[in-house]
This record gives C-alpha cells, structure tokens and sequence, in this order.
C-alpha cells in the first residue's frame, strides 16, 4: 500500500535544494533490483518557451524524440525510436526523414509489457504549409523486435476526416481485451448523425469554446473490421487521458467548459454506460493557498487509490504537485462517499512543500507520474527541482542567464526569480522516501514523460449491467429514471412535501409545481473553414449555444420520471411548470446514454452544494417516501387505483410503478415515451376523486400556415426510425405569431385590430407603437441582421416620442446640474424601457407572459420629472399598460412555442446551416 511517510519530515535536505525531506540518491549506492530488467520509454524535447494549455490536446511541439531503455537504470543505454517513426512517415509523405517534424506524446504499455502505444503528430517541413492537413495519430512498437509502426494500417482511416476537423487520435491505453480507448475528434456517432438530421456536411464539432474539434473517448478494435471505432463519450469539451482501473471502468480527466470551465476526473464503462462523475467536480480550488488546479493524467495505484499531477491549465512550471486520490471514499476534497466521514480525499504524495500557485516551490515541481504495478509503492516521475537566478550573475545588460547562474532555492531562501524549469525522469520510492534518477536532466530539455513496460495483471471484465434493457438497445436508447425532481441532495424540497403533492383529491395534488421534463440537445458547431456561422445567428447571447428539442415527458405525482431517450449523444433536462417552463436553475451539465442503458437518479443537485452530484455510487437516499401499505392491503399510494397501479415493494416510486404496469399490452417495455409537445391526462386518481384538469392544448396548430413547409417547426430525420427534434428559429417561428390573423380587439383608440402588429408598429418611424413595443419585422437599429421585433423584447430599449418634427425619437430630459467649478451643466438623459423577455428564462420573462395571465401588462410609467430637468423638444404619448386586456389573445399553444424557445436561450436562430446564413 502507498503510505504518506510523516516521519520524512525530519529527513535532511535534498542534494541540490529540491526540497526538505526527499533524498535523492545515485546509482553509486547499487543499481535498484526490483525494476533492474524492467524497460522503461520516455519522451523528451526542446524546453518549450511557453506551456501549452490543458485545454489544447492538439496542440504540435515538435522536437520531441522517443527512447527505450532496458532497464531503470541512469546507466543503461538507449534505444532511440524517433528516427524509424520519422523514415516511415518519410517513405508515405515522399519526403527526407529529416523534413519531418514529430511531436510524440501519451505513452503506454500494454498488460503482458510486449508492446509500446503512443501518439505521433508528423508534419512535413515547412511545418505551418503542412500543419493542417496532419493529424495527431496513434503508434505501437513491439519490444521484441523494436519495430514502431501505425496502430492503424489506413492512411485514409487513420487521417479521416482531417478536412474538417477529424482524425485527430491521442491518448492510447489498453482495454484487457486488447481493443484500445483513446481520445479522439472523431466523434464517430456523433458524425454519423449529422447528414441523418439533415445538416447539411460531416465535420467534428468544435468545443464550446469554439477553438478546437472536441476530443471525445472512442475504442479502436481492430477485430470489427467495416466498424473500428466506436464513440462512448459524448462531452461537448473535451474527454482526456483516459486509463482503467482494476475492475475495467476507465477513468479520465473531463473538460466541464459550460459549467465550471474545470477538469475533473470521471469514469465510465468500455460500453459508453454508467457515465459518472468520480472525483473533484467541487475540488478546484484545492490547489496551494487556495489556488485553482486540474485533475490531469489519472492512473491507478496498488492500493486502488489514483494519482494525479494537479496542476494549473497553463503552469509556468510545466507541472504541479502529484496528489494520491482515494476516489472510493471521496467525491471530492472535503466530501465523502459516506456522510459524516472524516479526513480528506487528497494528500500529497510527498512531504516536501511543492506549491501550485506560481510561486517558488522549494519541493520542486512534478510534471509527470506513472506507478509502477509491482507491489513496491514506486513510481516514476518526472521532476525539475527549484532553481533561482544568481543575483551576483552578471550576463551583461541584454544577455539572458546561462546555466550557471542558476543555484538551488536553499541556497538563497529569499530569492523569488525563478530559474527555467529542469525536468528529468526519477524512480520515486515512496517507502524510502527517495529519488533515484533515471534520466538525467539537461538543460534546455524538458524530459515530459516516462513509463515502464511491466508485465501486470489484467483488469477484470466489466459484466453487462444487471438493468441492461436489450429492447431499448435495439431501439438505440437507453431510459432515465429519477426518483423525485423536488428532491435536491436528499432534501425533499417541494412546497407541501412530496407525500402529500402524489396524493389524489388534495389541494397539495393539484398544485405540484413540477409538470414535466423537456429534454434538449446540443446543435454540433463546425469549424468556421467549414461553415462560418455569422454572430447575429446566436441572438442576443451566443452563451447557450444552439439547441433542438428532443421531446417532453410528464412528471409523476410524486416528482418521479421514467422516459426513453435517443441513446449515444449529449443530452441535458429541464424541469417544467403546468405552463410548460423551467422553474428551477439551469442543468449544464451534459448526460448521457448508452443503448440498453438504465440510468437511475435519485434527484436534483444544488449549484451551491459541494454534495456529490453525477456520482452514481454516492446518491444520497431518496427524499420520496414512495409507495407504502395501504388499508386495503395493498402496497401503493393514497388516493389511486392501488389494484391496478400497486407498487412491487414499499418505497417504490410512481414512476417504477407506472413502468411496471405500462403500457397494458406490453408491460415489460418501457413505459414513458418523448412526446413532442408537453401533454397530461390524470391517470393516477382513483374512481370517484374528480380527475385533475388535462393539459392536451399545446401541441403545434397545423392551421399555422403561415410557417413555410421547408422550414418545419417539428424535423424529422431522413431515418424514420430515429426521432424528430424541435428546431426554432426566430424569424420562421416567432415572428408569425406577431402577425398572424386572429380575433380582432379593440385598440387604445377603438379601432379594431387583428394581429399584433397591428398595435406594436412605429408606421415607419412616424408614431410611437403601442406599450413602446415595436413587433414588426423591420430591421433592429441594434443589429440590421436581426428584426426590430426580436431586440426590443430582448434588449433594454430607450423610451420613445415624436420629435418636434414628428419624426419616432428617444424621449429626451435636459437636466442642469452644477459641476465642481460652480458652472452649470446641461445634459440629455434618455428613459429606460425593460426588456420584456429573459434570454434563457421563460419565468424570468413576466414582463411580458404576465399580460396573457391577468397581471401588469405594458411598461412602468417613468419615473416623475426631478426639479432640475426639463422635458427636451418633443411630444410624450400617454401611457398604455393595462389599457388593452391580452389575456386569450394567443393560443396555448403559441405560449408553449414562446415558452421554450426563451428556455433554450431565445437564440434567433437554432440551425446554423440555414442558407440563409452563408454569405
């Protein structure tokens, strides 16, 4: 077992000040006998001038060179690798070996120590003419034969997809199959549906950043011959590193962009199921003095614990501190697995202070760890110790520091002018407290990884999961099951409480304030070479992104859900009211299924909660007392059919129970379908309760003919076998509600109106629109790409009057005021008007929905004229709110499409391959 020495603490110093309690030794105490025969591979290359960003996988440092030593020993010789690679490459590119340029990276070996697996990036000099059509791309080499070359023998395989983004292949680890999962912007799944859902080229979608293709976890099997490489991770960002632990899941570093813009570790099946956040989602700022660090490069100890290098995304170090992770007990640094256990779920494996925060680390600092498997608690690291600069050096006034002027930080303790970084490859024996070196560090050189190629045991098989649904699998989908929406961290959270919200016949019953679930997805966005998607497209905000929706399910009384949903890609959920809108904050975070996967969720999470949340094994229990016995015998809920509708066991929620019995013909498939339109019948109130009010008014009219037949609010896929999707854009789908003909009303002046512009009109720039709202489809003064409608009920917008002219203007106040010097001042300050509607928030939009339920309707009356100003030359309107009653002037079926499309951010438009949008 890896142990934390605290009698190391008395140790006496490194030799060359790298710290206070690790000694470091040489082979002139003897060669080491446990890793003696053992081969050992590392990369070094030029010191770059700049860290490269966790964030950028894909990053090319060239000048990287492989080895292969025999043995852990400084000693032993080596066999350079570099040079084959770069002659193959050669020989296909039909250049000289020596106009290759490499970068090598992410090695590993595989269980019975035979075979080395790498990436390699090769670009043909001059590198930035050949940069973009290369591609990052996996390499084994047999140490039997010391023979490298492509994991996969395609040329076009191997680069497909280089053209638009694709085919980038990074961080290799072996399956105990022998199949290899790595990091890739491939996206396989997710390409192979674009051209289904009608979009309009293949490409690899870019991160939510926007920068780089994201690079998602896919496994190579060489056995399945037309269909190599499956996609099991389906982040928006990128999933890095991954490794696998003993009992066969992986484990890897997850880019969370959206949410918390960190890397966390998490961990999944090989078959895409039991996507799981594991370790740190709530453990950033645990770096030195609170500073923010990353999960990198997880891997797995002896003892079942990990280790990883926290470190900055752009350390100026080119490291951090290696930190051992008791993932079983924690789910992050101060929060157990079980509740109310003390200590940590991070230590730092050495006693030596290694800092995180950019200061000078008198420990030095680690750039790389790798464990050996063999029972030793060693590992190897790499490491560069800490350094200053001479200030008694005098290079002269322009000449940078040479090596020796560089002194070790315990040499002058108060020197902060930190030396370049010197990393070299050690053998760290945890026990001893010792570092043994085993690749010398050399100036200029940056020694970035080592490991061995040690023969260990394989990793167990994962079995098939015993709720694997192989219907659903067929079908591709997979079912989510929640065991109550108001239950937030185990904390039953609804207003009555969830016993008396799922009991028929109650007041409690008929006012429940979570309805149903609206599942969403994200629209893939492609690199700007391939289609260049314009900024007014977004809306008033590009932070949410383009989204479609999947469909809506209805919430069971009790809070709980049981639906089906389209398996292998992202997917998040919203939690509705009876009107169809999100109450509650956001989901950002991105869920998945695999097909035949059953992903059961005990509930919500908090944002502000450092609980556990996306952790399977550390739910809490259920806040939903869920089913219990009744007086009729039966166990089941009060107030239903209990005889039809009972429950299998006590606790059971309603939701398991409707899966059990529904649907009637078929009770063993899955019960909830996505609809595409959120629709309720009571089906759950025993004969004699008066049934609650359906909701069956919302789905699209096709009387709305005003929306054009090529552009569909509802979109089917050219698969019919796979769902249609909700897909919304401002112009096609909002706007005709502004125009469209309905019931005439009298307007403020009794003249009959049929449509809303009818009032929210400016006649051209020649009188003010009613409530100061124009709604037609002129050009906005904000933006000519969008229409004036959509900006004044999204934006913050000037009160408006008629000039002296008569010409539409900004009402104006001249206000006179006297400055510092006794002069005084004049000037024009406009009136605010309120945007009306809330990007992101139907809820958060009762400017505007509260004019079709009865409440405030129109814009506040200004504030009163202060003494010191006067109105500027032009003629106020009178006020209208409340003057015209909205309320039945649009369909519940138009408020539902308002609903959600604000909910999924208001963007203009959701398909940015529309024509309309290529220049």
């Amino acid at each position: 077992m890896l142990v934390f020495l605290a009698q190391a603490a008395g140790l006496a110093g490194c030799s060359g000040g790298g710290g206070d309690s690790i000694t470091l030794t040489t082979n002139d105490q003897g060669e080491d006998p446990v890793v003696l025969e053992i081969p050992v591979a590392y990369i070094k290359r030029p010191l770059p001038e700049a860290p490269t960003d966790l964030r950028d996988p894909l990053a090319f440092n060239p000048g990287a060179q492989l080895f292969v030593r025999e043995r852990s020993s400084a000693s032993a010789d080596d066999v350079e690798i570099t040079g084959q690679i770069a002659a193959l490459v050669a020989a296909e590119e039909e250049v000289e070996a020596q106009d290759i340029a490499l970068d090598i990276k992410d090695l590993e070996s595989s269980y019975d120590g035979k075979t080395l697996v790498f990436a390699v990036r090769a670009v043909p000099l001059p590198v930035a003419a050949n940069l973009e059509r290369t591609t990052w791309n996996l390499w084994t080499l047999d140490l039997e034969t010391m023979q490298a070359d492509y994991l996969i023998p395609s040329r076009i395989k191997r680069n497909e997809g280089v053209e638009t983004g694709g085919g980038h292949d990074i961080a290799p680890h072996f399956l105990p199959d022998d199949r290899i999962v790595f990091s890739s912007t491939r996206q396989v799944a997710g390409q192979a549906r674009l051209l289904n859902e009608g979009r309009s080229q293949i490409f690899a979608a870019l991160d939510e950043d926007g920068d780089d293709p994201a690079a998602v976890l896919h496994i190579y099997d060489p056995q399945r011959r037309t269909a190599e490489f499956r996609q099991i991770s389906f982040n928006l960002s990128h999933d890095l590193d991954p490794a696998v632990l003993d009992s066969g899941e992986i484990v890897f570093s997850r880019w969370n962009n959206t949410a918390s813009d960190h890397l966390s570790l998490f961990s999944l099946d090989p078959s895409g199921a039991a996507l799981s956040s594991l370790y740190g989602f709530h453990s950033q700022r645990t770096g030195t003095e609170g500073a923010a660090v990353e999960f990198t490069r997880p891997r797995q100890l002896d003892d079942g614990r990990l280790v990883s290098v926290a470190m900055t995304f752009n350390s100026p170090s080119f490291g951090g501190e290696v930190v051992v992770i008791d993932s079983a007990g924690y789910a992050d640094f101060d929060q157990a697995v079980t509740p109310g256990a003390d200590g940590q779920g991070q230590q730092s494996l050495t006693a030596t202070e290694v800092r995180t925060d950019g200061l000078r680390s008198r420990g030095g600092q680690y750039g790389w760890v790798y464990p050996l498997r063999d029972g030793t608690q060693r590992l190897l690291v790499t490491w560069s110790e800490c350094r200053v600069i001479d200030p008694g050096a005098d290079p002269g006034p322009d000449a940078p520091a040479r090596p020796g002027d560089y002194q070790p930080c315990t040499l002058q303790p108060d020197n902060t002018d930190l030396a370049p970084p010197l990393y070299g490859a050690w053998l760290y024996d945890t026990v001893h407290n010792t570092q043994r070196p085993v690749v010398l560090a050399k100036e200029g050189v940056l020694v970035s990884e080592i490991i061995a190629a040690e023969p260990r045991d394989y990793p167990d098989l994962v079995p098939q999961r015993a709720d694997f649904n192989s219907d659903l699998a067929f079908a591709n989908q997979g079912q989510l099951l929640i065991d109550s929406v108001y239950d937030f961290d185990g904390e039953d959270r609804s207003p009555a409480g969830i016993a008396a919200h799922s009991r028929p016949g109650t007041a409690a019953f008929g006012v429940r304030p979570a309805r149903f679930v609206r599942i969403t997805q994200p629209v893939p966005i492609p690199d700007p070479e391939v289609i260049e998607i314009p900024r007014f497209a977004y809306g008033v905000s590009s932070a949410f992104g383009f989204r479609e929706i999947t469909g809506y399910v209805p919430v069971e009384p009790d809070g709980s859900v049981t639906v089906t949903v389209p398996a292998d890609r992202a997917f998040t959920l919203g939690v509705l009211d009876s009107n169809g809108r999100r109450i509650g904050p956001r989901h950002d975070y991105w869920l998945q299924l695999a097909p035949g996967e059953v992903l059961h969720c005990s509930g919500c999470h908090d944002p502000s909660s450092s609980a556990p949340h996306g952790r399977l094994d550390a739910q809490p229990p259920s806040a939903n007392p869920g089913a219990r016995p009744l007086d009729s015998g039966d166990t089941g809920f009060p107030g239903t059919d209990s005889g039809t509708l009972f429950a299998t066991e006590p606790g059971q929620t309603m939701a398991a129970t409707w899966d059990f019995h529904q649907p009637a013909d078929n009770p063993a498939a899955a019960a909830r379908q996505l609809s595409l339109a959120p629709q309720y019948r009571d089906e759950w109130s025993a004969a004699g309760l008066t049934p609650d009010e359906p909701i069956l008014d919302r789905e699209y009219d096709p009387a709305w003919t005003d929306i054009a037949g090529d552009r569909p609010l509802v979109v089917a896929n050219l698969d019919p076998g796979e769902p249609s999707r909700i897909v919304i854009n401002y112009e096609d789908h909002i706007q005709p509600i502004w125009e469209r003909e309905r019931a005439a009303v009298a307007d403020t002046a009794g003249n009959l109106v049929s449509t809303c512009v009818g009032c929210h009109h400016s006649a051209g720039d020649t009188a003010v629109p009613q409530g100061q709202l124009d709604l037609t489809a002129t050009a906005s003064d904000l933006d000519p790409d969008h229409y004036r409608s959509y900006r004044e009920l999204l934006d913050t917008d000037n009160e408006q009057w008629l000039d002296g002219s008569g010409a539409l203007a900004d009402r104006v106040r001249l206000c006179t005021i006297t400055d510092a010097e006794g002069n005084a001042v004049t000037t024009g300050e406009t009136l605010v008007v309120s945007p009306r509607m809330r990007a992101g928030s139907a809820n958060g939009s009762t400017g505007f929905f509260a004019c079709f339920e009865g409440g405030e309707c129109g814009p506040a009356p200004p504030p009163a004229l202060p003494d010191n100003c006067v109105e500027g030359d032009g003629i106020a309107v009178p006020g209208t709110r409340n003057t015209v009653a909205h309320t039945g002037m649009l369909s519940a079926a138009e408020l539902r499409l308002l609903s959600e499309w604000l909910d999924i951010g208001a963007q203009y438009f959701n398909n940015p391959f529309d024509p309309r949008l290529v220049d």
